[in-house]
């Protein structure tokens, strides 16, 4: 586990992480091996329990859970879910889950959220994306870290141990766990595979489960670089308008068929049910449709053809939104606007800014309070000497109307915009010639900043994660697995 955690970077020094704890032999066993590293001082520890309400021994898992962290002497955080019975329960206690390990790491005050995630999920993971059809993409499996909630990631340190080899090592520790029944339940498809498929295909080949991870590994790899090139795209190209998207139709139809498919699909959310048939859909219309004509997506995203370009997203009438606090270093998470908004004070660059989401500002705004917003009636903005209506000023760019009061801006607390998000920087707001530091401002989809955050793609967010080289942990049998 320890060289999985320095591998991919999953929790630097210092970190507080919350240890996702069902009571479960996987789960119990990370957080043994987190908290002895934690007594070393590499970071704080604390654990959570989810109590979903649904089994008979949910109260005796949430009771050896608690149990565990007393006698560690951990902070123990617990979560009771309510109203989870109905249609599509799997589903619905997943996302009730992983926000109940959001609210209590934010209770904790803990940065990463660990889960007990193994080999053997990942292999599974695989193998039933493949049975279910799923592109390239769908084959990278579950991923070692990725944001949970702004300011929270989740990571999973035991992703190259196999489940036996957790369960030898509570066995010699003397440490109990609970099982869990549903995992023995042929209604879900997941308990088939792994009762049924998978002991007939590892007859034929042993190491399947280390060769599914492997594949998963060097697919993850190579969509990190697709990330970056499909960020780097959507910033040169899209702008963000009317609860979505625009994007030149000339420009796009210019790129390859691939990088085509993924651009819209990160545009239209990246929702599961969105299949290549209705990429493809998409792609017809605009290759050949006619101006005004739309596609209705599956999720509710729409594609509209219009003249010299198209629009992906959600319709909507524009709602209120309050301005959203841009902390120097740091992002602003905007939903409303579907973006989010990163502020760094930075060596200047030789270069002008790399498109239209990235801005250059006078470093002296970064002691500033800063909002992302919606323009407002009266907005102004300093270009030469004095200054221009916002309206104005976006009329001669010629901004539809319907995109003019959806488009975000970074203004100051006391309202002076300092850059329209994708067409101008107040020039009052520049650095100046000679300065050798600036507050750089970056925006990007915020259905993209998952995606590039965890892929370790730096096209759009100037940073890179560290990811994976041919995988830790090869060695999956007993005790070294888990050292």
């Amino acid at each position: 586990m320890q060289r999985t955690v320095e591998e991919y970077g999953l929790l630097p020094a210092g970190t507080h992480v919350l240890a996702a704890c069902s009571g479960g032999a996987d789960s119990v066993a990370l957080v043994r091996l987190l908290s002895r590293l934690s007594a070393q001082g590499r970071w704080r520890l604390s654990v959570g329990h989810v109590h979903h309400g649904l089994r008979t021994s949910a109260d005796s898992d949430a009771a050896l859970v608690a149990e565990l962290a007393r006698r560690l002497q951990l902070p123990f955080f617990l979560r009771r879910l309510e109203g989870l019975g109905g249609a599509n329960l799997e589903a619905r206690a997943r996302t009730a889950r992983y926000a109940a390990l959001a609210e209590m790491a934010r209770e904790a005050g803990a940065q990463a959220v660990a889960t007990g995630h193994t080999l053997d999920d990942q292999a599974e993971t695989v193998l039933l994306r493949l049975l279910r059809g799923t592109g390239v993409a769908g084959l990278s499996g579950i991923r070692p870290i990725r944001p949970l909630a702004p300011g929270v990631t989740v990571v999973r340190p035991l992703l190259w141990c196999r489940r036996q080899a957790l369960r030898d090592f509570l066995s010699q520790e003397g440490e109990a766990w609970r099982e869990d029944e549903t995992n023995l339940d042929p209604r879900y498809a997941r308990n088939r595979v792994r009762a049924r498929l998978m002991p007939i295909l590892v007859a034929e080949n042993p190491r399947l489960p280390e060769a599914l991870a492997h594949l998963a590994e060097v697919v993850r790899e190579e969509e990190a670089v697709w990330a970056e090139w499909v960020g780097q795209t959507l910033r040169r190209l899209a702008r963000p308008a009317e609860g979505g998207w625009t994007v030149p139709l000339q420009e796009f139809l210019d790129l390859p068929a691939g990088l085509q498919r993924r651009v819209l699909r990160e545009l239209a959310g990246n929702l599961p049910t969105v299949s290549f048939v209705h990429v493809e859909e998409a792609r017809r219309l605009l290759r050949s449709g006619q101006a005004g004509q739309e596609l209705v997506l599956p999720g509710g995203a729409r594609v509209r053809r219009e003249s010299g370009s198209f629009w992906v997203g959600t319709p909507g009438e524009a709602s209120s939104l309050e301005p959203v606090p841009l902390p120097v270093p740091g992002r602003a998470w905007v939903p409303d606007l579907g973006l989010v908004v990163e502020a760094r004070l930075e060596p200047r660059s030789e270069s002008e800014p790399r498109g239209r989401w990235e801005a250059e500002l006078d470093e002296r705004y970064g002691t500033r309070d800063l909002v992302v917003r919606r323009r407002q009636p009266g907005d102004r903005i300093r270009l030469g000497v004095g200054t221009r209506k916002l309206q104005d000023l976006l009329v001669d760019l010629r901004v539809p109307r319907w995109e003019r009061d959806r488009l975000p801006l970074v203004a100051t607390g006391d309202g002076e915009v300092l850059w329209v998000v994708g067409y101008r920087v107040a020039d009052a707001a520049r650095p100046a010639p000679d300065a050798v530091r600036c507050l750089r401002l970056r925006a990007w989809p915020l259905e993209a900043a998952a995606t590039l955050e965890a892929g370790g793609a730096d096209g759009i967010l100037g940073e890179q994660l560290p990811v994976g080289r041919g995988g830790p942990g090869r060695v999956s049998e007993g005790q070294e697995a888990i050292r």
